[in-house]
């Protein structure tokens, strides 16, 4: 999404924990006077909303209209919420989401209440985010890098990319990508682009097929997989545009992989026996790691290089010890072992997650 990415001023945030070393005495960050690594960036390190995906009971026609069984069945996800997060006003209107999967498609359906359904684009590719629209962000590896994009209006035009990265880190987009074999439809409770009169929702259908989200030869698209997955409504109400998002990223950005929600799939058909939610990590690790690396790109912009473990402003001893870092003044690669899992995992200056078994 090539859209306006605005910088969140942070302010001073309360929270206790014994993992995080901040909770006071000698678990204080070693710099004098530093404020804790997890209370300045609370914003970004909330927990994830999650979603556990079940699947179809029958076949699914593609038409916007969410009616069949299966639908009917799968729970919805919370309410959106501006993109920013708390403390920041609710959305003006309603829009939930929702999601079911088979062998070949994950199904994503969304209901956004409309007064007043207005689109007035045409064309495929066209930068729709200037109508309102629904947009769909896919890490299937969940590694941060080479992600979905799949934007739509109340017209049914597509606009759909991969992302090699975060633009934060210099990403850049592939707009050739034209997601293969996707279905999407729209309904709309009320009339298209006729402001006389008041309408209802718009609601938006899509199955995306497993092989058009798969880079390599693995089958992402299975039961007991996690992924990380988001959705955005751009509202213009007046300008600037409204965000209002499933999970919030903390800030008007919604290229930071991390910040998207978890989306777990269970191999129970919907509306029978739940599934628990399964995180694909060691959250309080994860967290850590991300922790730093929203120390770093501070570091950086203040200082122009990359801080060592011991120049990273408030980390405690504790922290440290969970840790390790190597750095030069323009990349880091921190490392953390995960012994339950037998795993160290691994995030880079470029803000790039994976996991390599210890060795």
């Amino acid at each position: 999404m090539m859209k306006r990415i605005e910088t969140l001023g942070l302010g001073l945030f309360c929270m206790a924990s014994v993992m995080t070393g901040c909770a006071g005495g000698e678990k204080q960050a070693d710099t004098e006077g530093a404020q804790c690594i997890f209370e300045k960036y609370e914003r970004y390190l909330v927990e994830p909303r999650s979603y556990v995906a079940y699947r179809t009971e029958g076949a699914l026609k593609i038409d916007g209209k969410l009616d069949e069984a299966s639908w009917q069945k799968a729970k919805d996800t919370e309410a959106f919420e501006d993109i920013s997060g708390e403390g920041f006003a609710e959305p003006k209107y309603k829009t939930t989401a929702k999601m079911l999967w088979d062998d070949d498609f994950l199904y994503v359906g969304a209901v956004l209440e409309e007064p007043n359904i207005i689109a007035k684009l045409y064309q495929r590719d066209t930068i729709i985010y200037y109508d309102n629209d629904f947009e769909v962000f896919i890490d299937p590896d969940t590694d941060g890098h080479n992600y979905f994009e799949i934007e739509v209006n109340a017209n049914n035009v597509l606009f759909d990319l991969i992302l090699d990265k975060p633009y934060r880190v210099g990403g850049d987009f592939l707009l050739q990508w034209d997601c293969p074999g996707i279905k999407s439809a729209i309904h709309i409770d009320g009339t298209l682009n006729n402001p006389k009169d008041t309408d209802n929702f718009w609601s938006v259908e899509m199955a995306i097929p497993r092989q058009a989200l798969t880079l390599s030869f693995n089958n992402l698209l299975k039961a007991g997989n996690t992924w990380r997955i988001n959705f955005s409504r751009v509202e213009w109400l007046k300008k600037p545009e409204e965000n209002w998002v499933w999970n919030a990223t903390g800030r008007i950005d919604m290229h930071m992989p991390d910040r998207w929600g978890y989306l777990h799939f269970s191999d129970n058909k919907v509306g029978t026996e739940e599934t628990a939610m399964v995180y694909p990590h060691d959250m309080e690790i994860y967290k850590l790691m991300w922790a730093m690396f929203y120390a770093q790109q501070d570091y950086k912009n203040e200082n122009g290089k990359f801080a060592s473990l011991n120049e990273l402003p408030g980390l405690s001893a504790e922290m440290k010890q969970k840790v390790a870092m190597e750095s030069t003044p323009n990349t880091y690669q921190i490392r953390a072992e995960v012994p339950a899992e037998g795993k160290v995992y691994i995030l880079n200056h470029e803000g790039h997650f994976k996991k390599e078994d210890k060795k």
